[in-house]
């Protein structure tokens, strides 16, 4: 390694472990290989960094005067992960009712759905977002779950710096559950829960056209006025409807739906999407699957498979991935595990790198700002130790919002206390306690 390059990682390391800095410094990410998702890989390319926002994406540039630099030879460089589903800040232990604000509690009869929003329990201090973080997811749906409504509630765009401020955007989709899950919630049909939710959509508009007539007028009880306020932005279009949906009968009943009731939707699920997938790209509508479910767990999933993320990729449907339920809050940064998993069945290494970054934030509606390696978006970038859908590769610099992100939690820390068991004078779990 030339003296230059030695200099230049040295100075990009001091500054990182320094921690977070200030969103106005520029740094210069050099001579790494530059995967910009939205055009072609560069080769030994350079990503200049400025007040939270990328200025110039090339090979051969020159690193602006003051910069930190960080030599990226033999690195990989990505935009940051998106995880377009999870709950995120909302669960912290699944079956502890009291760190879990995911969802209402089943079978109890609380009364609203649609209404429920996000960002009213979401917690920028959860221990999993620094361990979600430090495996290069940067920006993530927190999304609230259904209880006995069909309708999970409006999900928050955040980012996980872990800052006070870090929901990007609030209400940016609003959840809803069909197939066997909007079955369960609705009489244990299908019919039961389509016709609700057409009855609700119906109700909405009415509401929508004239709120002080509608509150004036004897109307059914079974319609919260909460829920159908919060469903106005659903069916005037302009808020995207995240919907459970699985076999391929009830995604073309999604399809029907949203023609009917022209809505923005995206199909989460999706275990039958590749048999639909022609009527998903001229519908436009983007699905969010789990590229590792091939197995069953019910009838809806007959026809699952490994090939599903590669065959909706290659017929053009926009993709993305998220972790099944159990691990939405936990495991978001085995998403590239996921993608590289994919790749082995068939999705091209170009699809998975979008249905990590680019794709979700077409769904999403953030493209313009996130999602490719690009001049003028959002700094949210990551550099890898190699080949970031390889399981052991590892990120070794985290930018969100064009700042430094720390790498260390809770994990780290444990390993670092208990990689010397050498005695002492205080027990092993009390060694290098400083937080």
């Amino acid at each position: 390694m030339s003296m230059r390059k030695i200099s230049l990682l040295i100075t990009g390391a001091v500054a990182l472990a320094s921690g977070a800095v200030a969103s106005a410094q520029t740094t210069a990410i050099m001579d790494g290989r530059v995967i910009t998702v939205s055009g072609d890989v560069i080769e030994g390319g350079d990503v200049i960094i400025s007040n939270g926002r990328i200025t110039q994406v090339g090979a051969d540039l020159s690193a602006p005067s003051g910069a930190t630099v960080i030599d990226a030879t033999g690195k990989v460089v990505t935009p940051g992960i998106i995880a377009p589903y999870s709950t995120i800040g909302l669960e912290e232990i699944g079956l502890d009712a009291e760190a879990n604000d995911a969802s209402p509690a089943r079978e109890i009869g609380f009364p609203l759905g649609a209404a429920l929003d996000a960002i009213d329990a979401y917690n920028p201090s959860s221990i999993l977002i620094p361990i979600n973080r430090a495996g290069g997811v940067t920006r993530a749906l927190s999304t609230p779950e259904a209880g006995d409504s069909i309708f999970g509630g409006q999900a928050a765009l955040i980012d996980l710096s872990g800052d006070v401020d870090s929901v990007m955007q609030p209400r940016v989709a609003q959840v809803a559950m069909l197939g066997f899950s909007g079955a369960a919630r609705a009489g244990d049909t299908r019919m039961g829960a389509w016709a609700f939710i057409r009855e609700y959509f119906d109700e909405a508009r009415s509401y929508a056209s004239n709120p002080n007539d509608y509150v004036r007028r004897s109307r059914d009880p079974r319609f919260s006025l909460s829920d159908l306020k919060a469903l106005g932005p659903v069916v005037s279009g302009a808020q995207t409807v995240i919907i459970s949906a699985n076999s391929a009968n009830d995604i073309r009943n999604v399809i029907r739906l949203k023609n009917r009731y022209r809505l923005k939707v995206v199909i989460v699920g999706g275990s039958e999407a590749w048999r639909v997938a022609e009527d998903l790209r001229n519908a436009d509508i983007p699905v969010i699957l789990d590229p590792l479910f091939n197995l069953p767990a019910q009838f809806e999933d007959l026809d699952a498979t490994f090939a599903n993320a590669g065959r909706l990729h290659d017929a053009g449907v926009t993709i993305g991935l998220y972790n099944p339920q159990g691990f939405a809050a936990h495991n978001l940064r085995t998403l590239t595990q996921q993608a590289g998993n994919a790749v082995a069945n068939g999705l091209s290494y170009e699809g998975a790198m979008a249905a990590l970054t680019l794709g979700p934030a077409t769904m999403l509606g953030v493209d313009a700002q996130l999602g490719s390696i690009e001049a003028g978006k959002i700094a949210d970038v990551v550099v890898w130790d190699g080949d970031p859908l390889e399981v052991t590769t590892q990120p070794e610099a985290v930018f969100i919002n064009g700042v430094a992100q720390s790498l260390e939690n809770r994990q780290t820390m444990l390993r670092d206390r208990y990689r010397d068991l050498s005695r002492g004078d205080l027990p092993h779990a009390y060694r290098g306690a400083t937080k």
